[in-house]
């Protein structure tokens, strides 16, 4: 039994767009998107919980989905997390180098932050 508005006909002339996401990809995008949601919700404790300062919370706070999905895919296959010192600069950066810079300057180890 078919259990959407559409008919079966009309459901085999729709065609659906398709985008696959790495493992480093996929995680980037969670994390982001929990983030996210946590800095609309309790801005304090998000920023303590995952490390960012201000300016990194408050950038974040201010992307659409959209935008988070569009970094993930031009960034790649470089781990954003833990937070990385340049990770304003990155969500800043117009999409198509983003990808390049996070690769140029690789996040720090956790060591290199203390």
């Amino acid at each position: 039994m078919l259990r959407h508005p559409l008919q079966l006909d009309q459901l085999e002339n729709i065609t659906m767009s398709r985008v696959t996401l790495t493992d480093v990809e996929w995680i980037n995008l969670n994390v982001l998107v929990v983030i996210r949601a946590g800095l609309q919700y309790d801005l304090a404790s998000t920023c303590c919980r995952y490390g960012l300062d201000t300016v990194q919370a408050n950038h974040l706070r201010e992307l659409s989905l959209d935008e988070l999905w569009s970094l993930v895919i031009h960034i790649g296959d470089t781990t954003l997390f833990p937070p990385r010192a340049d990770l304003v600069t990155l969500l800043s950066t117009p999409r198509a180098l983003a990808g390049p810079m996070a690769i140029v300057h690789p996040p720090m180890s956790m060591a290199g932050r203390r």
